[in-house]
């Protein structure tokens, strides 16, 4: 569909990227990713034919696009720059109807085939409703899919776009992405998209293209990347942020500053609020006991944890028991997350229990009833306030030679 050979990219003779060697085919949805600044949208509008190559060739079906006359290109790329199109008393079908341009006569007349592929354009991103409205009564995430529409109205092979979706709020992200990926199966459109969003990239892209130092790599899929330790390299990640292939998420891991260390009792993916409350507000994290594999082993060991842990699909045993136990005698309170409890973990509720009994103040969080917990809390808004209480209850009860 579309590619580059040997591509060399820049502005006023200034190279950008060098040795740029890619292929993207029909139907496939392609992330460009990479630091700021570090050549994304150099590469796309080359490849639009936006900017001309320093050197090396960009082709599209095997045809040199430099070869090719300015409104031929317009019928085969349709382009969305991060340019916002100024607030205009057009309406939305007028604005997408600009797309046919490479199609209409001179005066700019729509035909009932320029009428038709607008009004397909409209229906294929889900706003035909929006029809009649002006453009300028819209919210952003409805702008950015006018600007698609109007691409698309083009009826181009390849869709490039650049940030499509920097500006628009999470709900709106995820509709736009999807969007194009559904556009890119349905139309058999070549989709390359430029995105600072990396966890979206990597769960909705085909394959990703890597820009980095002026060079290029494309890679046949996320999990490739992932695998390879991409994130890592790629964005720096250490210290207090980290990357989490198993969640495909990038995490704050808060330093070892001294603070309070809090007892975890978890599993199932109910404690990961917690941890993340508990790394955002400063504590030390403690967790028990985790089965590996489960979520919460995933991320309480990227946060910088200390996990007492069994292994997968076998019984909670003795001495993870006791030393999970240990553990949270050492620290200054606990939570129980009311985890899903079944045969194998069932020793988590007791441990909640000799906690309750014997250890630091307990907190439930969720719909758990433990004996002897100082509260139990729905809202996670409302457990900083308890951990702080439970923290000042713990140092009273505790003689002064073992307070931490």
């Amino acid at each position: 569909m579309i590619g580059a050979v040997n591509l060399s990219a820049g502005y006023g003779g200034t190279q950008v990227l060098s040795a740029v060697n890619l292929s993207v085919g029909a139907g496939e949805f392609v992330a460009v990713i990479g630091p700021n600044a570090s050549g994304k949208t150099t590469l796309l509008k080359t490849l639009a034919s936006l900017l001309k190559p320093l050197s090396g060739v960009v082709y599209l079906d095997g045809t040199m696009v430099s070869k090719l006359r300015a409104r031929q290109i317009a019928r085969l790329i349709g382009v969305v720059l991060t340019e916002q199109l100024r607030p205009t008393q057009l309406t939305v079908f007028e604005v997408v109807a600009l797309g046919r341009y490479p199609y209409t006569n001179p005066l700019n007349t729509l035909s009932e085939t320029d009428s038709r592929e607008v009004l397909r354009a409209l229906a294929d991103v889900g706003i035909e409703h929006l029809a009649a409205r002006r453009f300028y009564e819209l919210s952003d995430g409805q702008r950015q899919k006018v600007m698609i529409a109007r691409a698309l109205a083009q009826e181009p092979r390849v869709l490039i776009l650049d940030e499509p979706v920097t500006y628009l709020d999470p709900r709106a992200r995820v509709e736009v992405l999807l969007t194009l990926k559904r556009l890119s199966k349905e139309r058999g459109v070549a989709v390359i998209a430029s995105l600072h969003e990396v966890e979206l990239a990597l769960r909705v892209a085909d394959r990703l293209i890597i820009v980095s130092g002026g060079r290029v790599a494309l890679y046949d899929s996320p999990e490739e990347f992932v695998a390879r330790d991409g994130p890592e390299l790629l964005y720096g990640l250490g210290g207090e942020t980290a990357f989490s292939p198993e969640l495909m998420s990038i995490e704050f891991r808060p330093p070892n500053n001294g603070g309070p260390r809090i007892f975890v009792v978890a599993g199932g993916g109910s404690g990961s609020l917690v941890y993340r409350m508990l790394a955002r507000l400063g504590y030390r994290l403690s967790t028990g006991v985790l089965h590996a594999g489960d979520i919460d082993y995933y991320l309480a060991s990227l946060l910088g944890g200390r996990v007492i842990s069994e292994k997968a699909f076998h019984p909670i045993s003795p001495e993870k028991m006791q030393q999970a136990l240990s553990e949270a005698r050492d620290c200054q309170a606990a939570i129980y997350t009311s985890p899903p409890i079944g045969p194998l973990n069932s020793e988590n509720r007791i441990l909640a229990e000799e906690i309750a009994r014997q250890g630091p103040p307990l907190i439930v969080f969720g719909n758990a009833v433990i004996e002897g917990a100082i509260a139990r809390v729905d809202d996670p808004a409302a457990l900083p306030e308890l951990i702080g209480r439970a923290l000042e209850d713990g140092l009273e009860a505790r003689p002064a030679a073992v307070r931490r």
